[in-house]
């Protein structure tokens, strides 16, 4: 056999197994990787004014995972496990709320600072019970 066909061949087989490994590795999460999930709706507010532009995060005790939405200029949310996956796992889940916001190196000054006392955030006190169906947690911050 030629040595020009006999590299076409060894190339071939190759791409081949590299095309296949990474369909696999591209497959995403399937339903079995998940964990049991409930929908999570709610609103948050400030000193009793929504609380526009900030993240909530539910972090599962159990599943170990972190799913999390912004809230709107009304204060609500929607969670989400992925992009387009919607809920938190079921069970109990510590909730996270951050309103700080990293800067734009080109742009001084555009760093958002946390607003918020650090019992909703880097040392939250809130936590949420996730059952399977629609749940909704609204979440009353005070200042103080």
């Amino acid at each position: 056999m030629p040595v020009v066909r006999r590299n076409f061949q060894i190339q071939t087989a190759v791409l081949i197994v590299a095309l296949s490994l990474a369909a696999i590795g591209c497959g995403g999460s399937s339903a079995r990787d998940l964990p049991k999930l409930g929908q999570v709706t709610g609103t948050v507010t400030l000193d009793g004014q929504p609380l526009a532009d900030a993240v909530v995060s539910f972090q599962s005790k159990d599943a170990g995972r972190v799913a999390s939405g912004a809230t709107d200029a009304a204060g609500n949310y929607t969670i989400y496990l992925l992009n387009d996956i919607e809920g938190a796992p079921v069970g109990t889940n510590q909730v996270m709320i951050v309103t700080a916001k990293p800067g734009d190196d080109a742009i001084p000054g555009s760093a958002k600072p946390e607003v918020l006392p650090a019992k909703y955030n880097a040392e939250s006190e809130l936590s949420a019970d996730v059952q399977p169906g629609d749940n909704q947690f609204d979440f009353e911050l005070t200042s103080a």
